[in-house]
């Protein structure tokens, strides 16, 4: 046990706060590239403000999958041009617009230096431009994205302060709502100023031959499809931006791709659904929180997170199902990750990281004493 948990525990009354459990990665050549790069934070602390904000604008355009990275962020940014330069940029437009905002709102320092609130902008920007009827470099577009860019921010603060009370993050909840409304508003009015593309109906199950080497793009693909983007190339990026921050959130992104899509197949969804992403992305994200996000690294909490993987797979054949061709967007994997985060055991085997504590899986499986964060679940279960 280390100094550190002994000393916590001849202190048992003391609840443990950030300095009980120790979350610095090893200090290795590594650390200056992988993980959440701790070196480049010690280095901006007294730098000029500029520098200290495109850090947390890079790190942003990581954290929608749990990447607190900012070369990481620089790889998906890249992918977000390569997928559609007008899409890129209103997610640009988005993430600054959130960060700013974050920023006047007096929002935790910790959150808007580490981009976490601003991502939501950043996907309100991609996901509306992708929604869009509207040609390419239509510039009224960019109102509803500043608009609901500024009410993801909002949310995010209040949804954050409603689901910590159970130890709940927002996760990306706050964009899917700011989105949701304005998509359902301008589709219900057929909004000629904003107008929702329509896709065309694909054949169903059985009609056409599945095409295997669509479905093996769909794993890639699905991954891009956390951020709107439904080609190859990005979504390729993107998981390469997750090998370089986390080989175990790339590992559980990829297999729960899989899981997504062959869920989709298991169902009999029209095959074109699997082939474009649309049912391995909620699955990524359900898949990478829980497995080792969220919770430490385990046997049992790597099941778990397969497990939250399906799960999401299936909420997303019921919700699309339900809203009749509106857009179920990354509602399943909010409602999956919630519900299976919310799973305990007496055993050590499916240990929650502390909100506050939260780096990337390797330095959760690495660093944590496991004595003082069992002593902190206990404590807050008391409490």
């Amino acid at each position: 046990m280390s100094k550190m948990a002994q000393d916590n525990s001849n202190n048992s009354t003391t609840e443990p706060n950030h300095r009980d459990i120790p979350n610095e990665p090893c200090e290795n050549f590594t650390s200056y590239f992988m993980g959440v790069v701790p070196p480049l934070n010690r280095w901006l602390l007294n730098k000029p403000w500029p520098l200290k904000f495109l850090n947390a604008c890079l790190r942003g355009y990581g954290q929608p999958v749990f990447l607190n990275n900012p070369f990481s962020g620089i790889i998906i940014m890249v992918a977000m041009f390569l997928q559609n330069p007008w899409q890129g940029t209103n997610g640009l437009i988005g993430l600054v617009v959130a960060q700013l905002t974050a920023m006047l709102m007096k929002q935790d320092k910790g959150a808007v230096e580490n981009g976490a609130i601003a991502f939501q902008g950043l996907l309100t920007g991609l996901v509306i431009t992708a929604m869009s009827g509207t040609p390419q470099w239509y510039a009224p577009l960019i109102l509803p994205v500043v608009i609901c860019s500024i009410i993801s921010v909002m949310l995010s603060s209040a949804l954050g302060n409603l689901l910590g009370q159970w130890g709940i993050p927002a996760f990306n909840l706050p964009f899917n709502v700011a989105t949701y409304v304005f998509v359902a508003s301008v589709w219900s009015s057929k909004n000629a100023h904003f107008p929702i593309a329509v896709s065309p109906v694909p054949k169903s199950f059985g009609e056409e031959a599945i095409d295997w080497i669509q479905i093996v793009q769909a794993v890639p693909i699905g991954i891009g499809q956390c951020y709107g983007c439904g080609d190859l190339i990005p979504g390729c990026l993107v998981a390469a931006a997750m090998l370089l921050c986390s080989p175990v959130i790339f590992f559980h992104s990829v297999l729960s791709s899989v899981i997504g899509a062959l869920t989709g197949l298991a169902l009999a969804v029209p095959p074109a659904d699997i082939y474009n992403g649309s049912w391995g992305y909620n699955s990524v994200l359900a898949g990478a929180s829980v497995g080792g996000f969220f919770m430490v690294l385990t046997w049992s909490s790597h099941a778990l997170a397969l497990f939250s993987a399906i799960f999401a797979a299936v909420v997303r054949g019921s919700l699309a199902a339900t809203l009749n061709g509106l857009p179920v967007i990354a509602f399943p994997f909010c409602i999956s990750a919630g519900l299976f985060l919310l799973v305990t055991s007496n055993s050590k085997q499916l240990i929650r990281v502390p909100m506050d504590q939260i780096t990337c899986p390797e330095d959760h499986w690495k660093n944590s004493d496991l004595p003082v964060i069992m002593q902190y679940k206990m404590k807050t279960q008391l409490n």
